[in-house]
């Protein structure tokens, strides 16, 4: 009696972080911790063959192509160039799928400096809301962001709120461009709210069931 009464307040509790509208986040730095925190949810990611998959992108500078650093032959990797004021900025958002179902995660294998020393890169949601500035091999500077070596898995999981793209800049001199190599990228879908709802309906039924049966 008392597991079916909780079930459906948790259920409700899980669902408020999905509409909250201020975005906070963990950071992951492993891929395989990262992708248990996102297990069994819908994961747009690059697909075979040299293409973007269930991704879309806007940017004028990058393209697919060999890897220029750390990466090894034959995966796909985005390489791109971008600056923090020149009008170069890529985003990636839903390609293919509904684009009202927004993200609550990201993550990929990063290399900042493919062309030479980097000066890291801004990461921002929705291109309103920054989520942080990373960076690898930096000479100068990075704003103050959170090193992450070349070749590393670089992610996050929204706790709470959500996004529906993810924009990538350059952290540093506005001009300066900034080279990246990106691999195995991926963006995560939140649960679908009718789910949660089907979900929840049915297990107050099954509470109120069970109590007139007591």
């Amino acid at each position: 009696m008392k597991q079916l009464r909780i079930l459906p307040l948790a259920l409700v509790l899980a669902i408020v972080p999905a509409f909250a509208s201020t975005l906070a986040f963990d950071v992951y730095t492993d891929q395989t911790a990262w992708l248990a925190a996102v297990a069994g949810n819908d994961i747009d990611a690059f697909g075979a063959g040299q293409s973007l998959g269930e991704l879309s992108v806007t940017t004028t500078t990058g393209s697919f192509g060999a890897p220029q650093g750390v990466f090894p032959a034959g995966t796909n990797v985005w390489n791109d160039q971008v600056t923090l004021a020149g009008g170069e900025v890529t985003t990636f958002f839903d390609g293919d799928g509904d684009p009202s179902i927004p993200y609550f995660a990201f993550g990929g294998f990063w290399d900042f400096s493919p062309g030479g020393w980097g000066q890291g890169l801004t990461l921002e949601v929705d291109q309103t809301t920054q989520v942080m500035n990373i960076c690898g091999d930096v000479v100068n500077g990075c704003g103050g962001g959170l090193v992450v070596p070349d070749g590393t898995f670089f992610g996050i999981v929204a706790t709470s709120g959500t996004f529906n793209s993810m924009s990538i800049s350059a952290d540093g001199e506005p001009g300066n461009a900034e080279t990246f190599d990106l691999s195995q990228f991926a963006m995560v879908h939140t649960p679908e709210p009718a789910a949660f709802l089907l979900a929840g309906g049915a297990l107050m039924s099954l509470g109120v069931l069970k109590r007139f049966r007591s």
